[in-house]
This record gives structure tokens, sequence and C-alpha cells, in this order.
């Protein structure tokens, strides 16, 4: 039998090489990423957690910034708790009315007066194809605004509110915030706080958090995130939501692999380049730095 001193002779030196490779590792991560993030054109927020070993990278983690359509997934979050308490249902029908129909992503718009919907539709169109019209017809069904933003103080989160309903020009409570941010604020932190809670089965319950990871996992837009990520939808998956605005950008995800799974949320605000194509700055930027996460946490468990 190996004499113990042997072994740990051995051993130790071998631990503590692999210990600083790591911290190497993730050194060169974190500094790949603020490079990247100090040479856009535009200001960004990032924050990546591997969801297995507790790995992060961070820029700008507690900043805010405006979530755009992101903050729908609150919107949807506090719908579940809504149904979990009794007082709403999948299968409850709403009416769209003319009256309820708003500009932007989606289709509700150019629908007809007098289609009923249930909130399960609603919820899909919301999350999928990012329809305002859906967002806002979830928020009145869930009290509103303000009622959203108290869900989101429930679970902790400090700098997260919804502001407004989309292209409602009614006056909230903080305007100065409204006109800063739009319709909601968050900061890459939060969210993706948000985003691993959901993964952990603590939003809601454990049956709504998958149920809303199921929904995100049919996302129409693909162009940031996923972009990059060799085997998407093979043996990757991803659940997450978009949000866009003439100069911001944002997508926050969870990201299933073989080897690990992991949280990335990118924002990004006063962007330069605001042209309204899949190449975008901002989008292909957000993919760069997804596709980076990916190669430290993932290919380096291989």
């Amino acid at each position: 039998m190996m004499n113990i001193r042997v072994l740990l002779a051995i051993v130790v030196p071998v631990l503590i090489a692999v210990s600083f490779t790591q911290e190497a590792d993730a050194q060169t991560l974190q500094d790949s990423v603020a490079a990247m993030a100090r040479a856009f054109k535009g200001d960004v927020g990032i924050y990546a957690v591997n969801l297995q070993n507790g790995d992060t990278v961070s820029y700008n983690a507690e900043k805010m910034f405006p979530t755009a359509s992101v903050i729908k997934i609150y919107v949807l979050a506090r719908l579940y708790q809504e149904i979990k308490e009794g007082r709403l249902a999948m299968n409850d029908k709403v009416v769209l009315r003319d009256s309820d129909k708003v500009p932007g992503s989606g289709i509700l718009l150019f629908m007809h007066d007098g289609l009923k919907l249930t909130l399960g539709d609603l919820s899909w169109l919301m999350i999928n194809m990012s329809d305002n019209v859906a967002a806002n017809l979830l928020t009145d069904e869930v009290d509103g605004v303000m009622k959203v933003t108290d869900y989101i103080r429930s679970l902790g989160f400090k700098h997260t509110m919804e502001l407004a309903k989309i292209f409602d020009r009614n006056v909230y409570p903080d305007s100065t915030l409204r006109k800063k941010y739009g319709i909601g604020v968050t900061t890459p932190r939060e969210t993706a706080t948000f985003m691993k809670e959901l993964y952990e089965g603590d939003i809601v319950d454990k049956k709504s958090s998958e149920a809303m990871i199921k929904l995100m996992e049919y996302q129409f837009y693909n162009t940031s995130i996923p972009r990059f990520l060799p085997t998407y939808r093979d043996t990757i998956e991803i659940a997450h939501k978009t949000g866009a605005l003439n100069a911001t950008r944002n997508d926050c995800a969870i990201i299933y692999t073989p080897r690990t799974n992991y949280v990335l949320c990118v924002f990004t605000t006063h962007n330069k380049d605001q042209r309204w194509i899949t190449d975008n700055g901002a989008e292909v930027f957000i993919a760069k730095i997804s596709l980076l996460v990916y190669n430290s946490f993932v290919k380096k468990e291989f």
C-alpha cells in the first residue's frame, strides 16, 4: 500500500494545479467578457452563473437597464401565482377589443374585435411571440402594473419593476423611472437570479416553474443567445425571453447542455446600432458573449 505521505505528495500538487487552472479559466472569461463589453458601442450589463458548480461572470451586473419585453416573464410569474391561489385559471376567457390593440410585436394587433382567447393562449403569445397586446391584457388580468411590481418585490428583487403597460399613456407614481426605462427596469443579476430560481422550481412552485420554462423553450426570436451555439435544438435546449427597443436589445436564458446547465442574461442600451435587422450590432454582440460563456462553462467540462 502506498505510504500516505507519498500519496499526499502526489495528490496535493495536482489539486492545487487544478484549482489554479480553474481560477485562471474564470479570470480569462471575466477579462474577455469585460473587454468585449468595453468595446461595444452602447451600455452593457451581463450576468451568468453555472448551475452545477456556481461559477459566475459579470459586468455591470448591478446596473439598472430597461427591460423592454423581458418584463413579460414577471407578468407570467404573477399570473401563475394568481392561478395557484385560485383567483384565475388558464382556461379563463378574455375578449379582445379593438381598444386593446397596440403597435409592436405580436399578432393580436391584426385579429378581429371580439376574438376570445384563454389566459393560456395569451401566455403563449406574450412569451413566444412577445405579443404586446397579450402582455397588456394579462397585466390587466393580474390587477395591473402595481400588482406585478408588488409580486416582484415579494420575490426579493429591489430594482426590478413593471413601470407601465405597453404604449399606455397613463402616468404612474414614478414617472421619472418610466421616462428613463420605459415599461420596465431590472438589473442583470436580478433577472438572472429570477431565471435561476425558475430552474430550481422556486418561482410560485415547482410545477409552475416548470410550466413557465416550457413556454420559454418555444421562443420565436432566436438571433441572440442561441445564435452561435453548436447543436442548438439537437443537444442544447434554451428557455429564454428577449426584449427589444430602438436602442435596446436584451436576452435572458436558461441553457441546458449535456454537460452542464447555466443562466445567462445580457442587457444592452443606448446602442449606436438601432437597425431592426437580425445583424443588429447588439444582437450579434449578445450572440458572441453567449458563445464565449458556452466555451468556458461547457467546453472545459469535456
